[in-house]
């Protein structure tokens, strides 16, 4: 399944300066098997595993 998401970020090498802003991404290929409740951190995850720069996200929201 495809999911639009917004959300904030940090770089890893200053996980706790938040310096960008997201408001809509989508996400794609994410199994219709994982649990509604386990799904924004999978979708983190996801993030973080394609954007290996990325340190920590806030705020996530699926749209």
């Amino acid at each position: 399944m495809d999911y639009r998401v917004s959300y904030e970020h940090s770089l890893a090498s200053a996980p706790d300066a938040f310096i960008a802003q997201v408001p809509g991404q989508v996400i794609t290929d994410v199994p219709t098997t994982v649990p509604r409740a386990l799904l924004p951190e999978f979708i983190a995850d996801l993030i973080r595993q394609r954007s290996p720069r990325i340190g920590r996200i806030r705020n996530l929201r699926v749209l």
